[in-house]
């Protein structure tokens, strides 16, 4: 842990909790779901869509923190699930997902920050955008979302088996992978004119957050307060810091 992470942890005083994985399992080759129990932590937080913990992997004698959404909450029994990007070529987070086992054990780290929730009167619709790792947060949105507010999904695709990842999607509303390789900024330009009274979520790599926040005030004209943007890792970056809110 740098000393810039000590200080920032000591300024906001953000409590540390324990959690136990239960189980793992490969959901595709390049995805991984590892069970945890965890029931001090459920007990103190809500988990709102796209609730997110600062995981703390340990190497060499020292912590290294990433962020990582919380999904599929059994409060009755203490359990969440956190879903692993497996990166080529390893990364620390990486290689621990794929080697957890029962027991094993990690500290966590719980910012307090906005919590996602729709607006009364609820909009038109949501567009969502993102990629695998922001997919557990999507999916939890669309549960979350009123019967009659459809949503557009956008996700880039990283290996062809993304998209055999389950999804949380309604009847009525439309998914899209998105094949080429950073075409989500071009995919959201295309739908310039059909946002009007929508919002939009946007959790991708930092640089085509930002891209894409750009497109959807200046290009589809939604208001500032209609966009939620966040950079969820940095490109060329395994390790680094947890989402922000932008």
């Amino acid at each position: 842990m740098s000393r810039f992470e000590r200080a920032v942890l000591r300024v906001l005083r953000a409590p540390d909790h324990w959690i136990t994985v239960q189980g793992a399992a490969d959901v595709t080759p390049h995805y991984r779901r590892v069970r945890f129990h965890g029931p001090d932590l459920l007990a103190e937080h809500a988990t709102p869509p796209g609730f997110w913990l600062r995981l703390w992997f340990p190497s060499g004698g020292d912590e290294y923190q990433r962020g990582y959404t919380v999904t599929d909450v059994d409060r009755e029994n203490g359990e969440f699930s956190v879903e692993f990007v497996l990166h080529e070529g390893g990364s620390l987070a990486s290689d621990w997902a794929r080697a957890a086992e029962k027991g094993d054990r990690l500290k966590v780290t719980v910012y307090p920050g906005k919590s996602f929730s729709v607006p009364e009167p609820a909009p038109a619709g949501y567009l969502l955008v993102g990629d695998p790792a922001s997919l557990p947060a999507i999916n939890d949105i669309l549960r979350a979302l009123p019967e009659r507010t459809r949503a557009r999904v956008l996700l880039q695709r990283q290996h062809v088996e993304d998209m055999d990842l389950p999804t949380a999607v309604r009847e009525g509303d439309e998914l899209t992978w998105v094949v080429e390789e950073d075409g989500l900024p071009k995919a959201v330009e295309a739908l310039k004119g059909e946002l009007d009274g929508w919002r939009a979520w946007v959790a991708t790599d930092t640089g085509t957050t930002k891209r894409v926040r750009t497109l959807l005030r200046d290009t589809c004209g939604l208001p500032k307060d209609a966009v939620t943007a966040r950079g969820y890792w940095i490109k060329g970056r395994s390790m680094g810091g947890a989402p922000k809110g932008e």
